[in-house]
């Protein structure tokens, strides 16, 4: 009797940046979605321009590069390409957002959130793999509220 082996090849593990950057854009989505009105309709959190969620950018008033606040839900709010990109960092955006940020949350919040801005934080992979199975749920769910599925 000869004895066969299958050898199964092992499915390859994302690396630990991917997860982290699917999550980010996972999260961003959610808020978004979040934001919006039943017509898909959400407000930039700095200027005021109203456009459809999938129009807008997940904006970080913590900046991105910071792994501590980057998947952190109240880190991100809807913002329009505008003041996302030039404006946080030459214009006056990101005072408008300091003030949404206060109203919001609070000023004792906003000062926590400031002082973890250089520390570091390290994501594992179950953490990761977690949180963008609950994040895929959570959008689901929202998508149900608004007419997202006409959205590219």
């Amino acid at each position: 009797m000869i004895r066969e082996t299958i050898l199964v090849p092992k499915k390859k593990l994302k690396p630990i940046g991917k997860l982290t950057d699917e999550a980010a854009r996972l999260m961003q989505r959610l808020v978004k979605i979040k934001a919006a009105d039943h017509a898909g309709f959400c407000t930039c959190v700095t200027c005021g321009k109203v456009d459809y969620w999938w129009n807008m950018q997940g904006g970080h008033y913590i900046p991105r590069g910071n792994d501590a606040t980057k998947l952190l839900e109240e880190n991100i709010h809807p913002q329009c390409s505008g003041c996302n990109g030039f404006g946080m960092k030459y214009g006056d955006a990101e005072k408008h957002y300091t003030l949404y940020m206060i109203d919001m949350y609070g000023r004792d919040f906003v000062e926590e959130l400031l002082a973890t801005k250089g520390k570091p934080h390290k994501w594992y992979r179950p953490e990761l793999e977690d949180l963008i199975k609950e994040l895929k749920e959570r959008i689901k769910e929202a998508e149900k509220l608004t007419i997202t599925k006409m959205a590219v």
